[in-house]
């Protein structure tokens, strides 16, 4: 029963976010990580293999997209209009070209990186496709 007092709580705390927040949270934390010279302090690195920074670009930017579909349905977007869902994508592939550009040529101690840009593809596709699957699902429940 406990269980089921918990989820009823979680679900309303959920309800109550302010619409696009959690996007516009993610949104931020991805500049602010793109566009510093050393975004995280300097300390032993257990998630560090070749490759990890293609991975985090990846999960960045499936969690940026997902979490518009997230707001998108609970604002009780329609499954009949997904041109959102396709301006979702749009942008966050052109603010994940743009912040490579930004690291190729601003002077900050960061380097722009196509392999980079491809991650961050990749991820907003995953997390569109994947959220909108999830999510669309869940609004309809």
């Amino acid at each position: 029963m406990l269980y089921y007092e918990n989820l009823i709580a979680m679900s309303s705390f959920i309800r109550n976010i302010p619409p696009y927040i959690p996007t516009a949270l993610i949104f931020i934390a991805i500049c602010y990580l793109s566009l510093t010279s050393e975004p995280l302090p300097h300390q032993q690195r257990w998630f560090e293999f070749p490759g990890s920074d293609k991975v985090a670009h990846f999960i960045m930017y499936a969690a940026l997209t997902a979490s518009f579909c997230f707001d998108y349905y609970r604002r009780q977007g329609s499954i009949h209009k997904q041109w959102h869902l396709i301006a979702a994508l749009a942008v966050a592939i052109v603010t994940g070209a743009a912040l490579e550009l930004m690291q190729a040529h601003m002077a900050m101690g960061r380097t722009g990186d196509i392999i980079d840009f491809a991650a961050n593809t990749m991820g907003a596709i995953v997390g569109i496709v994947s959220g909108h699957k999830i999510f669309a699902r869940l609004s309809t429940i």
